[in-house]
């Protein structure tokens, strides 16, 4: 498999790079070796560059250079679904029984008010 055929997302081991040369030196530099674990972290419309991370930085190729890489796909994680933590969970804003909101809401039953700043 190439890495050009890879989507956001996909996880990848190089098998080997293709090509030599100033690229392919280039590539090696940067941490294009067999062996190396990386994944895309976003591609570009009609054929256009990819971002990839490996280890701690971030790369932008061309497709065509992507082409010339030979990879492995790494099986991705199932996303685990958490509890709604704090920040995410629902909050009742409804009047209860006596007609007050909860704590902190009280102002939402003035409604909204037309007219000068500061009319009741």
């Amino acid at each position: 498999m190439l890495l050009a055929e890879l989507g956001p997302g996909q996880k990848f081991r190089v098998l080997r790079v293709t090509f030599g040369g100033e690229i392919g030196k280039r590539l090696a530099d940067l941490g294009f070796i067999s062996g190396a674990e990386g994944h895309v972290v976003r591609a570009a419309l009609f054929h256009g560059p990819m971002q990839i991370r490996l280890a701690d930085y971030d790369l932008i190729m061309r497709r065509h250079e992507a082409k010339l890489v030979e990879i492995e796909l790494l099986p991705q994680p199932v996303p685990v679904s958490e509890p709604a933590s704090e920040a995410h969970a629902v909050i009742d804003i409804r009047p209860n029984a006596t007609g007050m909101r909860p704590k902190g809401m009280h102002h939402l039953n003035r409604g909204f008010h037309h007219g000068r700043p500061g009319r009741p």
